[in-house]
């Protein structure tokens, strides 16, 4: 990895989140004190995403009901509630769970509903 960032100037991000990165990037002995001496910074992402999480959350959510079929309803705060009930944090399951509310509510034309998501956060796989 040394290698490919001396010889391209490319910016490599090791592992992201891991609070023992640092730790493990100077080894126990000092060892690896010439990748180590590369680290430009070190971002405590878990503090961070305490600080945003809320806004992260509210904005990911728009973007994707946005995408939809859906758009053009407002986004209740019941219906953020609910979509980050299910989604219990995890991103992934959020966006399948918005993109078939999204197909769902199209396709019945009955609009987006707290009660629809809780329906269909049933169906998804956890």
């Amino acid at each position: 990895m040394r290698r490919i960032y001396d010889r391209s100037g490319v910016v490599i991000v090791l592992v992201a989140g891991v609070p023992r990165l640092l730790l493990n990037l100077k080894g126990s002995r000092g060892e690896y004190a010439q990748l180590y001496s590369r680290v430009g910074m070190a971002l405590d992402l878990a503090f961070r995403r305490k600080e945003s999480e809320t806004e992260d959350f509210s904005a990911i959510l728009g973007s994707l009901l946005s995408n939809g079929e859906a758009s053009g309803e407002p986004l209740t705060p019941e219906i953020a509630a609910a979509f980050r009930k299910h989604s219990r944090g995890n991103y992934r399951r959020l966006f399948k769970q918005a993109r078939g509310v999204a197909r769902t509510s199209a396709i019945g034309n009955q609009g987006m509903s707290v009660t629809l998501i809780d329906r269909y956060a049933e169906m998804l796989i956890h």
